[in-house]
């Protein structure tokens, strides 16, 4: 029967027929998905089919420059093909099937496009780019079968297998080191050519072998999760997390229904600890190796709300749809059910949480609006082999009204050629002077998985806020101590308390990367300028002398080039830099969230403390009794100290 990928030609119980997707189609969101497909599909009839070389927004020139084909010209190239084919099988009209063959046509041509792998995956025959689009040509083709001639079905079964699946089984005969991996690289590399053994199905003589190749591994890696969801990579490569759910999904579908993996552990959770780790208006935390402002992948969201009937996973969904080339839209069409209504998460899951496992992230909001919420407020432990990660076990970040103000700076420009070997700490994105986390003479943090933060206590209340408390004593040499405090009074309010205690005598340094320039007073008063928004900050040691400066960061040669050999472009990210020479270091930063950028108060000293004005009210802060104390009228947090 076909198709029989993700929409079934006959109706089968619990799967989606081409019948019920023509039907879904006519109104809501299902209609808006489909005239977009149609769309895209429209305007790909009238363009020169894509290669490596091809030029178009979203594209980095240097990929353009060295026609490598990058994860942004194959994904484009993948949703083309996926496009036409579902516009041919929704309306029969044979010119999109055409499209989808011409494309095809380029892509098996070793001329046009001389290899189905990154320039600088080397290693092996295949990789991710193998992956990708043999799994998407693949669904293609059994979306397109039964407008296909035999001969045209034989012709695309063996451009499949020349490009992708021969060179695949060529690199796993090797040993290659993603076929038992516990990243992205198994998800779409194994879990991508099981997805096409199974869109191929009898029409290839070893399909069976790629999928009981990657059943076993696909189901192996789901024991990579934590017991909440928590990713074991950093939150941008949480988007990985599609991989398995299109695997899942596609060997429901390829074996007419059964178990149905998507509602259950650790899918819905893993959903919901991403919906913590996303931010206003659309993005997701920066944290380890990220693109600054990247939306989250909520494609499988649409599938995984389905699979639970989770109306609140479907509001997170429908919230966080953002036009991008990441969306795979006929995923989302062919996932999506109009049936299930939508709901706030306001009311029904808490507003602030920590998750203790990987890489132990932490977050606290004003409410759940996605657009505009009045602070957002999120931290990390970790420890020192976070895959894809960065030494910031201590990380924290503040956004206000849609906008970073207190930042984490993301990924260099382009990945460096050597950014996942022993220089990855050369890179200040990477290393521990580039996080807003204290510093001993800029010692980086140290390296294995047991080196690892501890979160000691921690306690949310929607009305009020949050605070959690952590030790970061194994992160660093020749430490006696290194604890981190932090407390959130909603609306607008955050109180950061360092605790620190050296061996020896040593420059104690704490910086705060700020999204624009701000310049300390000699009190260590700043103020941070958004677009929309402002911050008043304040850094102050209560136990010695400190001085302030404002700095910013630069790429150093030869940790100054992309992979491919351009140099980055410097982008002279600011911050604010307090630093002290001792042994023992309190320091307590104080941050108040503005809603528009032309009106802050500074923080004053009073006989007991500090306080502000700020448009909820007066704030008063105190240390004291070996308590830190934050109230604003009747709210108040009042957190023991260790």
């Amino acid at each position: 029967m076909r198709p029989h990928i993700f929409v079934t030609e006959d109706k089968i119980d619990g799967l989606r027929s081409v019948d019920e997707l023509r039907e879904g189609i006519r109104e809501g969101h299902a209609k808006t998905l489909w005239e977009t497909i149609l769309t895209q599909a429209n305007n790909d009839c009238n363009r020169e089919p894509l290669i490596p070389s091809s030029d178009f927004k979203g594209r980095e020139k240097v990929h353009i420059q060295y026609a490598n084909p990058d994860w942004t010209v194959v994904n484009a190239a993948g949703m083309c093909v996926q496009t036409a084919a579902l516009a041919a099988l929704i309306t029969g009209d044979g010119k999109y099937r055409d499209n989808a063959l011409r494309q095809m046509e380029v892509l098996f041509d070793h001329t046009h496009w001389p290899m189905w792998r990154d320039q600088a995956h080397t290693e092996y025959e295949a990789d991710l780019r193998t992956g990708m689009l043999s799994r998407d040509l693949g669904l293609a083709y059994d979306w397109l079968y039964p407008q296909l001639t035999a001969e045209q079905r034989k012709w695309i079964v063996n451009g499949i297998d020349d490009r992708g699946i021969q060179p695949y089984l060529r690199s796993v005969a090797e040993n290659a080191w993603w076929a038992n991996g516990h990243n992205n690289w198994l998800t779409v590399v194994v879990g991508g050519l099981g997805t096409a053994g199974m869109a191929l199905a009898e029409d290839h003589p070893q399909s069976q072998e790629l999928i009981d190749f990657a059943q076993p591994r696909l189901v192996n890696y789901l024991k990579n999760y934590g017991p909440e969801g928590e990713f074991n990579e950093s939150v941008a490569y949480a988007n990985a997390s599609l991989q398995p759910v299109a695997y899942f999904t596609a060997h429901r579908y390829h074996n007419a229904g059964g178990d149905n993996l998507l509602a259950k552990w650790p899918f819905p959770e893993t959903c919901y600890w991403t919906s913590y780790f996303t931010v206003p208006p659309g993005h997701i935390v920066p944290y380890g190796d990220s693109h600054l402002d990247t939306p989250p992948f909520v494609t499988h969201f649409s599938a995984i709300a389905d699979a639970t009937q989770d109306s609140t996973l479907q509001w997170f969904y429908l919230q966080n749809i953002v036009d991008s080339h990441y969306r795979n839209l006929t995923w989302e069409l062919l996932w999506y059910n109009a049936q299930l209504e939508p709901t706030s998460p306001e009311g029904k899951i808490p507003r602030g949480r920590a998750y203790k496992t990987h890489s132990a992230c932490i977050s606290t909001r004003t409410d759940w609006n996605q657009r505009v919420t009045p602070c957002v407020v999120y931290g990390k432990g970790g420890h020192g082999a976070e895959g894809h990660g960065n030494h910031d076990a201590g990380q924290l970040c503040i956004d206000g009204y849609g906008e970073r103000l207190i930042t984490d700076l993301g990924s260099p420009p382009g990945y460096p050629a050597d950014f996942f070997g022993p220089n990855r700490y050369e890179y200040y994105n990477a290393s521990v002077i580039g996080h807003n986390v204290l510093t001993f003479d800029n010692q980086e943090m140290k390296r294995t998985a047991e080196d690892r933060a501890e979160i000691l206590s921690t306690q949310f209340d929607d009305q009020k806020g949050g605070y959690w408390s952590l030790d970061l004593t194994p992160l660093y040499e020749n430490v006696v101590s290194v604890h981190r405090t932090v407390v959130f009074l909603s609306p607008n309010i955050v109180a950061v308390l360092d605790d620190a205690e050296h061996k020896t005598e040593t420059e104690i340094t704490l910086r705060w990367h700020t999204v624009s320039e701000s310049t300390p007073d000699a009190n260590g008063q700043f103020y941070v300028l958004g677009k929309k928004s402002a911050l008043s900050g304040r850094v102050l040691r209560l136990d010695g002398d400190i001085t302030y400066r404002l700095n910013h960061h630069e790429y150093q040669a030869p940790f100054n080039r992309m992979r491919l050999g351009n140099e980055f472009e410097q982008r002279h990210e600011p911050f604010v830099k307090a630093s002290a020479s001792d042994k023992k270091c309190r320091l307590l930063t104080l941050f108040a969230i503005y809603p528009n950028n032309n009106t802050t108060n500074p923080w004053q000293e009073t006989e007991t403390g500090w306080q502000i004005d700020t448009p909820n009210g007066q704030t008063n802060v105190q240390v004291k009794n070996n308590k830190l104390i934050v109230e604003s009228g009747p709210s108040n947090w009042q957190i023991d100290l260790n």
